[in-house]
């Protein structure tokens, strides 16, 4: 089985994500751990560019991150999703829960 990656990194007031590999039942885990410590205490982004699958583990991830973002009066993004993270969002039918940005070079200052 393939792992996943979850980079932080911080780029200016952002905390940016950088996910790698599967986002499934086998490997939501370090992305939960990672949206958990960041989301609803910095502005958070979560690059997704380098996402090979996504299940409704991952979306379920994302979702509790946006929630607890808003919750916290602080900014979120979802960057660049693959196209196979984009069509997993959209097939939720919450497409429009997930604020996204083309590019990081896109993230509000």
């Amino acid at each position: 089985m393939t792992g996943i990656s979850v980079e932080a990194t911080e780029r200016g007031a952002w905390t940016v994500l950088s996910v790698h590999g599967p986002i499934n039942s086998y490997t939501f885990n370090e992305l939960q751990e990672k949206t958990t410590l960041h989301a609803g205490r910095v502005d958070m982004a979560v690059d997704l560019s380098g996402v090979s699958s996504m299940t409704s583990a991952g979306i379920g991830v994302l979702l509790a991150a946006i929630e607890d973002a808003e919750t916290a009066g602080k900014r979120f993004y979802v960057i660049a999703p693959s196209e196979v993270a984009r069509l997993a969002i959209e097939s939720t039918g919450f497409a429009e829960r997930f604020p996204t940005l083309p590019s990081i070079k896109e993230l509000p200052v």
